[in-house]
């Protein structure tokens, strides 16, 4: 499944959510365990307030809740297809929060750990990407449309606008990140960094993040000087001036939705097709997992040869007759072939993949059933 949110809340124990599911580590990411939920649907954030209560929500009106760290949830909200999507929440304790997303031009705001809502009418066109509180009063939300940024000083009753400094161009923005109650920064699709030292009142433009033509998904800064940019692309960008200069930490770890960290060595970025990346060092990734979910109804074994040219073999065990999928994919999570959708038996399988129509590179295959998949690379030389 592709993530699109991850946050920790120490060096072990952390979350990640996207197509249908929720991923809990604590071993800082060296094992994750898919949770049982009681909804299939695409989760677009994950918001831990402490080890144990955890709020996380998704398309079509989805919240859910957990008091006991992701081992039970329960449900909240579960809208039907094509009703309105939820893409942000923040919360300040386990009662006090604000989730917000796009259709219906609302925040909604719980007092009481989501038992009730208010409503909260904003003038937004668009989809509110991100929101962030500072305490009680004080909060800010983004949007997508040129809406740009605006600002509450009562818990969200009442929203004014923020003028930025962007001369005649409407940016879309995507998201926050603050690290104290006055310093934060802001990103848009189009890589453009805004930097505020008074929570939001004053928003200066200090850099372009250098990812081409490709967007950034997410920004995240753990100290004055140092923070991290992902987004399409296969790049992770690091700054150690404020958000003012850029450098490329990666170019093999794949497109990223979401990136934490810890502090200003330690760090995770979670991005398509369940890829998961950690690094202890400040940024040079240590450790990659595309190994998917764990699960015991089939195994996909690597395959060879590898680096191949033209036909390669792909080995697999399944353990639980079923359904199963076998797919490509590029590095930007691109579906390019399916190279069988059919029931099988118990048994080990072989199969051919011929790639004589791709291009020399690093492509990735994943068998799925109904419930779980596992992907591995395969590098392609020509």
């Amino acid at each position: 499944m592709d993530l699109f949110s991850i946050k920790f809340i120490n060096n072990n124990t952390g979350w990640t959510c996207g197509g249908g599911g929720i991923l809990k580590t604590t071993n800082s990411g060296s094992n994750w365990n898919l949770l049982n939920l009681p909804v299939d649907k695409n989760l677009r954030r994950i918001f831990p307030v402490d080890s144990n209560n955890i709020y996380c929500v998704g398309d079509f009106e989805t919240i859910i809740k957990s008091t006991n760290g992701g081992s039970n949830w329960q449900i909240i909200r579960n809208g039907v297809f094509a009703s309105n999507s939820y893409l942000c929440c923040y919360f300040i304790n386990q009662n006090t929060g604000w989730i917000s997303g796009g259709g219906e031009r609302k925040i909604l705001k719980t007092t009481n750990g989501g038992n009730t809502f208010d409503s909260i009418v904003t003038f937004t066109s668009g989809f509110i990407q991100d929101i962030y509180f500072k305490d009680s009063l004080t909060g800010l939300y983004c949007d997508d449309t040129g809406g740009g940024v605006r600002k509450t000083t009562n818990g969200g009753l009442n929203w004014f606008s923020i003028n930025i400094q962007s001369g005649t161009y409407s940016y879309n923005y995507r998201n926050f990140s603050f690290n104290n109650n006055q310093t934060g920064w802001l990103v848009t699709d189009s890589r453009k960094l805004f930097k505020t030292t008074d929570f939001g009142s004053n928003w200066d433009s200090i850099s372009n993040i250098p990812n081409g033509s490709y967007g950034i998904h997410c920004i995240y800064f753990s100290s004055q000087n140092t923070g991290w940019a992902v987004g399409e692309g296969f790049n992770v960008f690091k700054s150690t001036n404020g958000g003012i200069n850029w450098l490329i930490q990666d170019g093999v770890a794949g497109s990223g939705h979401s990136i934490f960290f810890i502090n200003d060595s330690t760090g995770w970025k979670a991005g398509n097709l369940g890829r998961l990346c950690y690094t202890n060092n400040g940024g040079q990734i240590t450790q990659i997992n595309i190994n998917g979910h764990i699960t015991n109804d089939f195994e996909l074994y690597q395959n060879y040869p590898n680096p191949f040219n033209a036909i390669t073999t792909i080995q697999f065990d399944i353990r639980e007759p079923g359904f199963y999928y076998l797919e490509i994919f590029d590095i930007l999570g691109r579906k390019l072939d399916e190279v069988f959708t059919k029931r099988l038996k118990t048994g080990s399988y072989k199969v051919s993949f011929n790639a004589e129509n791709l291009y020399s590179g690093t492509y990735f295959y994943r068998l799925s059933s109904d419930k779980f998949y596992k992907v591995k690379a395969l590098i392609l030389i020509k």
